[in-house]
């Protein structure tokens, strides 16, 4: 009875932001009065978010993440809310449409526990506050979520790239300096996506021996899966640090690519979250750190 009562105070609350929004000219108000439902929507499933957080399995820290990687020259695959979100059958907004082999292959990656593979998910547990936009996930698929996990199993850090220290100089340039030891003096094969997001970052590979391109589509690249694949196989796999950002793509093919004996990882858009982190701390995005390793 309460799950019900809960439902239908939360369609109420959404139904009343929406049509509040409608006449709301101001952009910035309007975000405002979102913001404003979804905070009551929120505390009103507070325990529930409590009940997902106290189940939810443990995860490595992200520097403990990064230093597997180092050490064992380990891969990643990374599992976040819009991985999630597809397995559950939810369409990603960004990078993929709704593709029934992929959701079965994200679904065996998740599962999977290869020594060298490392499969990453979000480091919830040391959050102070989990925010407006995992609280709402939760909210929405906190239990089916659960199901798809093992709460036996410690898993590492999906957040090792889009987490870095914005409240301490010295502690932001020791993270960024330890993530750069990943692909020091090594040669970097980029697979990301023609004309997408992702911006090359000087001071993030400065230290790499060389750099490569293999170009798939920015969006829906699981459709030309075969054929990006087939090109990172013509560079030889003791020589390159594979580094896929193709949205939940890159999740499968860092997984088929350590399978093939490669070092692979799953990398995201570190180099935006590294430049909001600089306008964070410095107050510019361009900002140039003379303390990082080179």
């Amino acid at each position: 009875m309460k799950s019900l009562i809960k439902r239908g105070c939360r369609f109420l609350l959404r139904k009343s932001s929406q049509v509040l929004s409608f006449f709301i000219l101001n952009k910035r108000n309007r975000k405002l009065c979102r913001e404003f439902f979804d905070e009551r929507i929120i505390k009103l499933y507070s325990s529930d978010i409590k009940a997902f957080v106290d189940q939810y399995p443990n995860v490595w820290s992200e520097e403990d993440t990064i230093k597997n990687l180092i050490k064992n020259r380990s891969s990643i695959c990374r599992f976040g809310d819009g991985e999630f979100k597809l397995i559950l059958g939810e369409n990603h907004k960004s990078f993929q449409d709704h593709d029934v082999r992929l959701i079965e292959r994200l679904r065996a990656v998740l599962q999977s526990n290869q020594p060298n593979i490392l499969i990453g998910i979000n480091n919830i547990k040391k959050e102070k506050s989990i925010g407006r936009v995992w609280s709402k996930f939760i909210i929405r698929l906190g239990q089916p979520v659960l199901q798809l996990l093992d709460e036996n199993r410690v898993y590492p850090s999906s957040e090792v790239f889009r987490q870095l220290p914005v409240y301490d100089r010295d502690k932001f340039v020791n993270r960024v300096n330890l993530i750069k030891e990943v692909w020091n003096d090594r040669k970097i094969l980029f697979v990301v996506g023609a004309n997408s997001r992702f911006k090359y970052e000087e001071e993030l590979f400065s230290n790499a021996k060389s750099i490569d391109y293999v170009y798939g589509p920015a969006k829906n690249a699981f459709m030309e899966y075969d054929d990006i694949y087939n090109k990172i196989l013509a560079y030889e796999k003791t020589e390159y640090l594979v580094i896929v950002v193709l949205g939940p793509t890159a999740t499968i093919m860092v997984y088929d690519l350590a399978m093939d004996g490669y070092q692979a990882i799953d990398f995201g858009q570190m180099p935006t979250t590294y430049r909001r982190a600089k306008k964070e701390l410095f107050g510019d995005a361009d900002f140039s750190l003379n303390e990082l390793d080179s």
